[in-house]
């Protein structure tokens, strides 16, 4: 029989400070330039943190932990003096703010707090690796990006909290704290790809500027590149593929809405956006194998997380979300089927994000809420193909007809399965 070694408490808060420490100088000790607070240096500076916070508690004295971390901070300013002294460059603060964090992870770790050390120690290790592509990314980004970010945080951070949260129509189903925590979940997924796109480039083929761009914003993307289409006839079949596949990150992005939101809807879902993915991809394929160009393709698509975005995203989600339920209560599943579809043309992902609510809420079964879903993306194409139509006669055969095929395909599937 196995007899289970038990290790003494402060030990194993040792070890876990020394692993914590060792952690973040493992990332310090890679770098090329002279290390000024490598492995062995944080991993004994953390370790050291479990001892003081036992010597505190045992003579009753929690100056003791002051006193370390008032260390701490010293040794942290002799570090970067001596990397001024030695270096004669631009002073950076960032070995020095390194060093008093993992002092003040290893007092985590010595009051127990394992899950909120190792967890600030991860952040901290992928914060310090990621040095030279977070400079990238900083230099690149916009006046009009930085803005748009801190509007995001200030919706998440300052008005959310303040917000009602109980509902305000007849119904009682439209909160508008639900209205604007939707709203800012949408955004953050056409922030993803928005950021995608735009350090990718149009250098790196429509076929990925397309992909990404649908899932920001489809209907914009394929204005673009109808227009790209109709200047140039070599560029019509691998447009056409770029909008297809601009479609299947539309077809994804409200299904992963609407299963994340409401994972019920999964399998009332799953076959018929299967099919309408499967039958967008090969038809893309074919047209990618049929033609190609080397030209660049800059999509000039306004950020996502600009204010007036957020509040037509909320506005859209309100509006679909009450004439759902009370068509719902007045004329039955015709009225909320053709709400949904006319809801589309506007915002499929509203329509998304409104079915799994009415779900979540009890106001329709899963089968209704899927069917939503489905014809809010079957509005989304028509849309789409009026648009494609009405900019140029070119991909009439390559994107709008198999865009037509791909919305009838899927309403069809809902409905045979």
């Amino acid at each position: 029989m196995l007899e289970v070694v038990v290790v003494p408490e402060l030990l194993a808060r040792v070890l876990v400070a020394i692993a914590t420490g060792g952690l973040i100088g493992l990332e310090r000790e890679r770098r090329p330039t002279k290390k000024f607070a490598g492995l062995r240096t944080l991993a004994l500076l953390c370790g050291a943190g479990p001892l003081v916070v036992f010597v505190g508690r045992q003579e009753e004295q929690t100056a003791v932990v002051a006193i370390y971390l008032a260390l701490a901070a010293a040794l942290a300013i002799a570090v970067a003096t001596v990397r001024y002294s030695v270096e004669e460059e631009e002073l950076g603060f960032t070995t020095s703010v390194t060093v008093f964090l993992v002092a003040l992870l290893g007092v985590l770790v010595g009051y127990g707090r394992y899950f909120e050390s190792t967890s600030i120690a991860i952040v901290l290790a992928v914060l310090l690796a990621e040095k030279e592509r977070l400079h990238g990314y900083v230099e690149g980004v916009t006046d009009e990006e930085l803005r748009d970010s801190l509007t995001l945080g200030a919706l998440v951070f300052i008005l959310y909290p303040i917000v009602p949260g109980e509902p305000v129509d007849p119904y009682g189903v439209l909160s508008p704290r639900e209205v604007l925590l939707f709203a800012i979940f949408v955004l953050l997924i056409e922030f993803t790809a928005y950021v995608s796109m735009r350090n990718l480039g149009g250098s790196r083929g429509l076929a990925v500027t397309g992909a990404l761009a649908g899932g920001a914003n489809s209907f914009a993307t394929a204005g673009v590149l109808a227009r790209f289409a109709s200047q140039s006839r070599e560029a019509m079949d691998p447009t056409s593929a770029a909008l297809l596949l601009a479609t299947v990150s539309m077809i994804v992005r409200n299904a992963g809405i609407a299963v994340v939101l409401a994972t019920a809807l999964f399998w009332s879902l799953w076959q018929p956006i299967v099919a309408m993915a499967t039958l967008a991809v090969a038809v893309a394929a074919v047209l990618w194998r049929r033609g190609d160009v080397d030209s660049d393709l800059d999509l000039e698509l306004e950020s996502p997380l600009s204010l007036r975005s957020a509040l037509e995203f909320a506005a859209a989600y309100a509006a679909i979300l009450l004439v759902s339920v009370g068509s719902q209560a007045w004329i039955g599943d015709l009225g909320l089927y053709a709400t949904a579809f006319a809801g589309g043309l506007v915002s499929s992902a509203a329509v998304a994000v409104s079915a799994a609510t009415v779900f979540n809420d009890g106001g329709v079964g899963s089968e209704q809420a899927a069917g939503m879903v489905v014809l809010g993306i079957a509005a989304s194409l028509t849309a789409k193909i009026v648009l494609v139509e009405l900019l140029t006669d070119r991909m009439r055969r390559r994107a709008a007809a198999p865009m037509a095929v791909i919305g009838v395909l899927g309403v069809l599937v809902f409905v045979l399965t």
